[in-house]
């Protein structure tokens, strides 16, 4: 066999091998995809099945749904949003505070461009629905350089390996993603690979004909020339590996990953996160334990109005002339009926019946309201305090624990690796925009070049005693180092979890406003607007600061003094010269404006009263990137 041969038959095991996978995960997790499918129905409303409504239909009953699962998990998605929390990187070592707060800023000005609140809600909502949410971190070529982004991945596009046991699937061996592509749109991503993905339309693989019972994978649509797609990472020898893949062969050959940790160790880009994990490692969503209530709610309501809308009837044969005519009546609301004499004819109301179903409904929305999420949660119940309203919202969150750790979770494993794409790709000098402060635009440098007169002038301003340079003197240009290296930064990255304390703002600012009715000279005026909710207050307490008179106030009063003194001296140069009327003129005038004066400064007065003392002042003396491709991570467009 010439080396040519063998090689081409490696390739074709490998391929094999990587179908296999892909075949095995669409077989062992055909049940959990009809119950996602199912779960998802049940959310959006679509609780009766075809038998039901048909059986409906002959009745003549309309088919009524009463959907409590689709609110509960509305409920649950809005929480989740409330919880959410920015990430933040602390330093490993005292010397580099000012790094990591670069390397916060970084990471969340990748978040905003990618719209990753969005992405979150997607994620989380197939969480609890599905049972599975994903997204994939990577780059993309941009203008400027290499752009990290983030992308939802649905969960009906996401397989796995069946076998993994862990709820972020770190211990799975292999991970995809399946992507339909018109023929057209695969050519152009792919070109030169003709051949291959006309090799789609060939018959399956043996492994998906081999017994009769096991779904076919389809691979290809001939009549919208359409054809499946696999983003597929696998572990080879302890390294991710990846390639995109289809039925007739590689359209991106294999390789190493190309992102990696901080460690240079590669990764697979997918961060995934499952709600729920049965014995037979099947995933699944909180509106799972809400179906066995939610489907005896719609049948037991269906049970009563059927009860309602019928009727039953003793009848003597021969009672009626004819049986059918007699049925049709009674169905009816006015139905006239001609009976037999001296035959029994009479109706059965069977009340109990109707008060049984009625009864079992009930039981049935208490169950379902429950479970999961109670009316603590969803805000309903009235607490005496906002400490009780926060005491009542963590007991009903207890119940949902699993649920939203495992978003926390997934949540920090993108952040990440966010933070892992920027170490790796940002390596030439970057400016981004920070817009956490409403006042100021802040621009932070990354990997900025430092020279000798900025690293003077840095050491300068921290108070260190050092020389300044001659603005002229060449040296001052010298390369000396370089600001925010984010390649040589290692940092640590923690959620900071803070609870929703509104409800106990608002508590404590009505008692220190209560307090300072009673005592007016004990609370400063400042202590009761830092507590307060109002727009810019940050503002008014730099002008309490500044002594209670804006600049503009104080321009004013100088301009009016000028006048005051004006006046002043017209009026003694007029008694001077004996001009009467002129006199009384000036007299006037400078009464006027004296009034205006003397006003405003007795409001400043009454500000600056209620400010408290200040303390009395102490003298302390004491001292390697992808090849280009495609794929839902993002690398596409990446250099050879």
């Amino acid at each position: 066999m010439t080396t040519k041969t063998a090689k081409a038959d490696e390739t074709f095991e490998g391929l094999e091998k990587l179908l296999c996978q892909f075949e095995e995960s669409f077989d062992q997790t055909q049940e959990e995809r009809r119950l996602a499918e199912r779960d998802r129905d049940y959310y959006d409303g679509g609780q009766l099945t075809e038998a039901e409504l048909s059986a409906l239909a002959k009745r003549g009953q309309p088919p009524v749904v009463a959907n409590r699962i689709g609110p509960k998990i509305d409920a649950l998605l809005g929480h989740e949003e409330r919880m959410r929390t920015d990430p933040r990187a602390y330093p490993r070592t005292p010397k580099h505070e000012e790094e990591a707060q670069a390397a916060t800023d970084a990471i969340r000005f990748v978040c905003d461009e990618n719209l990753f609140t969005d992405i979150q809600g997607e994620v989380a909502e197939n969480n609890f629905i599905e049972g599975i949410g994903a997204a994939t971190v990577g780059v993309r070529q941009g203008a400027k350089g290499y752009e990290v982004t983030i992308n939802h991945v649905p969960w009906d596009r996401f397989y796995r390996d069946p076998h993994s046991r862990k709820r972020d699937f770190t211990d799975a061996k292999y991970m995809g993603v399946v992507v339909w592509m018109d023929e057209d749109e695969a050519k152009g991503l792919f070109p030169g690979k003709e051949e291959v993905i006309q090799g789609c339309y060939a018959e399956g693989i043996s492994m998906g004909d081999t017994f009769g019972d096991r779904p076919k994978v389809v691979w290809s649509d001939a009549k919208r020339h359409r054809i499946r797609v696999l983003q597929h990472r696998w572990k080879q020898s302890g390294k991710w590996m990846t390639a995109v893949i289809c039925r007739g062969g590689y359209l991106r050959d294999p390789q190493v990953s190309p992102y990696v940790d901080e460690k240079g160790v590669p990764q697979c880009d997918i961060v995934a996160t499952s709600c729920y994990i049965d014995r037979e490692n099947n995933r699944y969503g909180v509106a799972r334990r809400h179906i066995s209530p939610q489907d005896e709610i719609n049948k037991r309501r269906s049970k009563a109005l059927h009860l309602l809308n019928s009727k039953q009837v003793i009848v003597e044969d021969g009672a009626v002339p004819d049986e059918a005519q007699a049925r049709r009546e009674v169905a009816k609301p006015d139905g006239f009926i001609k009976v037999n004499p001296k035959m029994r004819f009479e109706f059965v109301d069977q009340p109990e019946l109707v008060q049984g179903q009625f009864q079992l409904l009930q039981e049935a929305k208490n169950e379902i309201d429950a479970s999961g999420i109670n009316p603590a949660l969803e805000g309903d119940a009235q607490a005496p305090s906002g400490r009780a309203q926060e005491m009542l919202t963590a007991a009903g969150l207890s119940e949902m624990s699993k649920a939203f750790k495992g978003l926390k979770s997934w949540r920090l494993a993108v952040y990440r690796q966010v933070w892992y794409r920027i170490r790796q790709f940002w390596t030439e000098e970057r400016w981004i925009r920070v817009t956490d402060d409403e006042k100021n635009l802040r621009w932070v440098a990354l990997n900025k070049p430092l020279t000798l007169a900025e690293q003077m002038q840095q050491r300068a301003e921290a108070g260190e005693p050092v020389q300044m340079l001659d603005p002229n003197d060449p040296m001052g240009q010298q390369q000396v180092g370089v600001q925010n290296a984010l390649a040589e930064l290692d940092v640590d990255l923690i959620l900071e979890d803070a609870p929703d304390s509104i409800t106990i703002q608002s508590e404590q600012f009505e008692e220190l406003v209560k307090l300072k009715t009673a005592d007016p000279a004990s609370i400063p005026t400042a202590a009761i607007i830092e507590a307060s909710s109002l727009r810019n207050k940050d503002r008014i307490l730099e002008h309490l600061e500044k002594g209670g008179v804006p600049p503009e106030a104080q321009k004013q009063m100088q301009e009016q003094q000028k006048q005051i003194d004006a006046l002043t001296k017209q009026l003694e140069e007029a008694k001077a010269d004996g001009i009467e009327r002129q006199i009384e003129l000036a007299k006037l005038d400078l009464e006027g404006r004296k009034l205006d004066i003397e006003e405003y400064r007795a409001k400043t007065d009454r500000i600056q009263a209620m400010r408290p003392l200040p303390p009395p002042q102490q003298n302390n003396a004491d001292p390697q990137p992808p090849q280009g491709g495609f794929f839902m991570g993002g690398d596409q467009g990446l250099p050879q």
